[in-house]
């Protein structure tokens, strides 16, 4: 009984090391996945903040949007000046119809192939003007038309 109490010792005194170092291993080991858990986590978290800051965004655009068109749509009733540019660019845009060639060479002559993009714009503004539809404006984009004439140089 003592022989084996002393081999006891022995190999306790031999394993402790091995043990301890195994379990400093394992402990490492668990740490370090804990912290890509964490890491984990706080990308996932950082995911949905990006989100809800998009949705918060886009929301206080469509409310500041029909703010504006509610807003228009009061102020047009003290004034004719939407009347009278709604008239002139009809009668703009009939004048395409019934005197093309005529139209063609005055924008020719400020530079451009055809009708520029501000009329399509004053255009998309008077929808927006008179039927509330901010939206419409916001949705449309003047940039990347190739209208315009190339000059040479």
């Amino acid at each position: 009984m003592a022989g084996s109490a002393i081999w006891g010792s022995i190999l306790g005194f031999l394993s402790a090391p091995v043990t301890s170092w195994v379990e400093g291993r394992e402990s490492r080991k668990f740490m370090k996945e804990e912290g890509k858990l964490e890491i984990t986590k706080a990308k996932v978290a950082f995911e949905v903040a990006k989100f809800q800051s998009r949705a918060d965004r886009l929301m206080s655009m469509d409310i500041a949007d029909a703010e504006y068109d509610t807003q228009a749509q009061r102020e047009r009733r003290y004034t004719i000046a939407d009347e009278v540019l709604i008239l002139c660019v009809i009668v703009l845009v009939g004048a395409h119809f019934f005197f093309p060639a005529s139209l063609a060479a005055g924008w020719l002559a400020m530079g451009y192939i055809s009708a520029p993009w501000w009329l399509e714009f004053i255009i998309v503004g008077i929808f927006v003007s008179v039927f509330g539809l901010m939206r419409l404006f916001r949705s449309f984009s003047p940039f990347g038309n190739d209208n315009k004439v190339k000059k040479d140089g």
